[in-house]
């Protein structure tokens, strides 16, 4: 299968951190093109947009779960040039393609890019974050809800957790029993539930949603 064939499909079949990897081996260096730009996908560019919005105590140092090619990153950088990103992704192409992102002025989105497979306890070798955020790694055939656990632990007390869910995937998979479950061990803050958009007016796929969580950790 070509690079260019690959898409929604094959990304929803992945079973396994392995074959995430090979799956973002083959389509790293067209998903831009084949994908994000074809599709019309907004996903990226609505996380950071619900990020500034809703956080609004201006945190500094944060982390971008799921990298991709770094889209989400670029975006939150132009509406907050002052925050210092890293990046952890399963896939080193992926990152690799992340890491060429640039800020308005020039300067690399990413300080640093971390390899990662988070259905696992997370290594941090930084200070814990003030905050993370995450667009189209919670979703069918990827990570599950039970995978927010090991991002707590990243996060400083009071840190922001941004992350967007896949809608059917936030239903089909127990998300809010989770969430549930977190807060009831005081883990973290009552969540807010946000719904966006994924893709443009005019996409093949509009129409298709996620919900975003916005919370706090509590450690």
């Amino acid at each position: 299968m070509s690079d260019e064939a690959l898409g929604l499909d094959e990304a929803y079949s992945v079973k396994t951190p392995e074959d995430n990897k090979r799956l973002y081996a083959k389509w790293a260096a067209t998903y831009e093109s084949s994908f994000v730009d074809a599709k019309q996908y907004r996903y990226p560019k609505a996380i950071a947009e619900c990020f500034n919005e809703i956080v609004t105590d201006r945190p500094i140092r944060v982390l971008d779960i799921g990298t991709g090619t770094g889209l989400t990153g670029m975006y939150l950088t132009r509406l907050r040039p002052e925050v210092v990103v890293d990046a952890m992704d399963i896939s080193p192409q992926m990152l690799a393609q992340a890491q060429l992102k640039q800020r308005s002025d020039g300067s690399p989105v990413y300080r640093r890019l971390y390899e990662r497979d988070l259905t696992q306890a997370v290594l941090n070798e930084s200070a814990p974050y003030e905050a993370l955020f995450s667009s189209g790694t919670f979703t069918h055939g990827h990570l599950g809800p039970e995978c927010l656990r090991n991002l707590l632990p990243l996060l400083a007390n009071n840190g922001w957790l941004v992350v967007g869910v896949n809608n059917e995937h936030f239903e089909a998979k127990g998300f809010e029993s989770e969430l549930a479950a977190l807060l009831a061990l005081g883990a973290i803050t009552e969540p807010q539930i946000l719904r966006i958009d994924v893709y443009e007016p005019g996409s093949v796929h509009y129409g298709d949603q996620a919900r975003v969580i916005i919370t706090r950790v509590r450690n």
